[in-house]
């Protein structure tokens, strides 16, 4: 049974979005704090944490897992955004750019993958990971608390989508030197 539970915290990641994404549509303001979409994506964010952890410890990782973890992640991020910019909460364009991002990425480790091609994760994509969720939390927990203009969602919302973007450059750089190197 031990071998599974990393997989099934993916599961709930991914099964947890479209819940959020409702719950996001049904409360449908543009501001005020969203209270149980908000404890439902702070308890799927953190089995991201847990699913990879428990299968090194328990050394049960595996390529169906690695795969659930990368795809519940983007799951995750792509119908939480597309919730807060159709109540806007976020703006479309930080949306298109995130999720552009997740499929332009995506697409490129599958292509290393078939090449042969290991692109290990990097500390930036764990940091833009962390920054995504943490954005989550702040953006339906709306704080009204400002820093040079920019509420406190909308700078990690910008850090993440920063983040995004300088990952995504590490992975596409990663690749041409991999690439190179055979």
């Amino acid at each position: 049974m031990k071998r599974y539970i990393p997989d099934l915290l993916a599961i709930f990641r991914i099964a947890s979005s479209p819940v959020i994404l409702f719950l996001i549509l049904a409360d449908g303001s543009s501001e005020g704090l969203m209270l149980i979409p908000a404890i439902i994506a702070f308890i799927a964010a953190w089995t991201d944490f847990f699913d990879g952890r428990l299968a090194r410890k328990w050394n049960v990782s595996s390529k169906v897992g690695a795969f659930l973890d990368t795809i519940a992640d983007k799951i995750f991020i792509t119908f939480i955004f597309v919730g807060f910019t159709y109540i806007d909460r976020v703006s479309i364009w930080v949306t298109v750019l995130l999720i552009v991002r997740e499929f332009v990425i995506t697409g490129l480790r599958g292509l290393a993958g078939n090449e042969g091609i290991m692109i290990p994760p990097s500390k930036f994509g764990k940091a833009k990971a962390s920054l995504q969720f943490w954005a989550v939390g702040f953006v339906m927990m709306d704080f009204p608390l400002s820093i040079l203009n920019l509420t406190i969602a909308e700078l990690f919302v910008m850090h993440a989508l920063i983040f995004s973007y300088i990952s995504g450059y590490q992975y596409i750089v990663s690749y041409f030197k991999s690439k190179n190197e055979i």
